[in-house]
C-alpha cells in the first residue's frame, strides 16, 4: 500500500490545539462490522483495491488516536503520537490476513503500539534516557505498574512500591525512582519519598551521598568524552540534519514534523525519512568516537 496515498485523504493534526478537532473529524467514518471488514480487507489483499484500504483504516482512527493519546505523558507532541499511530494502523492494514479469525482492531493494537514505542524511543533515546532491554521495559512499564498499586502521578513513590516495581522488571530500586522522576519531570534531590515524617529523600536512592574524589574524576571524564563524541557526531549531519535533530530533539519547545515540513515546503515524510537517517548517523557516528575510531567526517 502507498501509504501517503491514503494519508494525503485523512484528517490533519497540526497541533496540541487542533486535537479536539481531529477527534470529532474522525468520529464521522462509520465503524465496520465482521463481515465489511472482512470483504474490504479480501479486496485490497486480492485487487489492491484502495477505496477499500481506504475504509478499513478509516473505521479505525478512533483505535489509533485513543491508543496514542495514552503516551501523552511523555512529553511529546500529541500530534506526532497520533500521526504515529496512524502509520502504525496502516502497517496493519497492509498485513491483515481476514481468513486468520482475528479481527482487524486486535490485529492492529499491536502495530499501533509498536510504531508509537519506536517513535518514543527514538525522541528519547540520545539524550534522555538509556536503550538497553531492561531500561526500555522500565520505561513503557512503570506507568502500568503504578496503576496496578494505586501509586499516584502527583506523589513520589514510596521505597516499597519502588522495591514492589523493582521485583517485578528485574531492575535496581534506583532505577524505579530515577526513571520515575524522568518521566514526572525535574524533582528536587531533597524531595522527601513519601510525606512522613523522617522519610528519605529521593538523593538517597539517585547516588552515593559521599563520591569519593576518584569517581568524580571518573564521572567527569565520562561527561566530558559523550560530550565531545556527542559534539563530533554532530558534525556529520549536513545543515538540514542538522536543523531538524535540533529542532526535534534539542530545542526547549520541540517543533513538529508538520511544522518542519512547512519550513522546508517538503512533505511530512520527507521530514521524517531525513529525521531517521540523521539519527542514524548519530548513533554510528557516537558508536565509533566512543570505541575510538577516527574522527568522521561524512556530511553524506
Amino acid at each position: 500500500m502507498s501509504t501517503l496515498s491514503v494519508r494525503s485523504n485523512l484528517p490533519a493534526i497540526q497541533s496540541e490545539g487542533g486535537l479536539c478537532r481531529y477527534l470529532t473529524a474522525i468520529r464521522k467514518y462509520p465503524l465496520l462490522d465482521a463481515a465489511d471488514e472482512a470483504m474490504y480487507a479480501r479486496r485490497w489483499r486480492e485487487h489492491g483495491d484502495r477505496e477499500a484500504a481506504y475504509r478499513l483504516v478509516t473505521s479505525h482512527l478512533r483505535l489509533a488516536a485513543k491508543l496514542a493519546l495514552r503516551y501523552r505523558g511523555y512529553g511529546l507532541p500529541v500530534a506526532d503520537l497520533i500521526s504515529e499511530a496512524n502509520v502504525g494502523l496502516m502497517l496493519a492494514v497492509k498485513r491483515f490476513q481476514p481468513d486468520k479469525g482475528v479481527r482487524l482492531a486486535t490485529y492492529a493494537m499491536w502495530w499501533i503500539k509498536a510504531t508509537i514505542h519506536e517513535y518514543i524511543l527514538r525522541s528519547w533515546s540520545l539524550v534522555k534516557m538509556g536503550t538497553t532491554a531492561a531500561q526500555k521495559k522500565l520505561f513503557f512499564n512503570l506507568r502500568r505498574l503504578k496503576s496496578r498499586i494505586s501509586a499516584s502521578d502527583d506523589v513520589d513513590l514510596s521505597p516499597e512500591q519502588a522495591e514492589y516495581i523493582a521485583g517485578e522488571l528485574k531492575v535496581a530500586p534506583r532505577e524505579v525512582v530515577e526513571m520515575n522522576g524522568r518521566i514526572r519531570g525535574d524533582t528536587s534531590l531533597n524531595q522527601p519519598m513519601t510525606r512522613e515524617d523522617g522519610s528519605e529523600e529521593i538523593q538517597e536512592w539517585l547516588v552515593d551521598p559521599a563520591p569519593d574524589p576518584e569517581t568524580l574524576l571518573a564521572e567527569l571524564e565520562d561527561r566530558n568524552r559523550l560530550s565531545s563524541a556527542l559534539n563530533d557526531a554532530l558534525a556529520v549531519l549536513n545543515p538540514r540534519e542538522s536543523h531538524i535533530v535540533g529542532a526535534r530533539f534539542l530545542a526547549e519547545q520541540p517543533k513538529t514534523l508538520e511544522e518542519l515540513a512547512g519550513s522546508f515546503g517538503v512533505s511530512r515524510e520527507r521530514v521524517r525519512q531525513i529525521e531517521v537517517r540523521a539519527l542514524q548517523k548519530l548513533r554510528s557516528a557516537m558508536r565509533s568516537r566512543l570505541h575510538g575510531s577516527p574522527r568522521l567526517r561524512d556530511r553524506g
